[in-house]
């Protein structure tokens, strides 16, 4: 089973903080870029096209948690 954090205001925006242990897996730290695509289905975090490195391996959040406990966050962040 996932993992289960909370989607919080900061400024005029929302984010997700996202525990540790998963960047370390993906070779991420504070201030990397990612890239963000989603559909009615699922929303993907990847590493910028051109990079090749561990950090380019995708993390994703499945329809059962991300659509289903984050609808409202998630299209107050598509309108931005």
């Amino acid at each position: 089973m996932g993992e289960t954090v909370t989607i919080q205001r900061i400024g005029d925006r929302c984010g997700i903080m996202l525990p540790q242990e998963h960047l370390d897996k993906l070779g991420w730290k504070e201030g990397d870029r990612v890239e963000i695509r989603s559909d009615q289905v699922h929303i993907e975090f990847t590493a910028p096209n051109g990079d090749d490195s561990e950090a380019a391996r995708s993390f994703s959040l499945t329809h059962g948690t991300a659509m289903r406990n984050y609808l409202t966050a998630l299209k107050e962040l598509a309108r931005h």
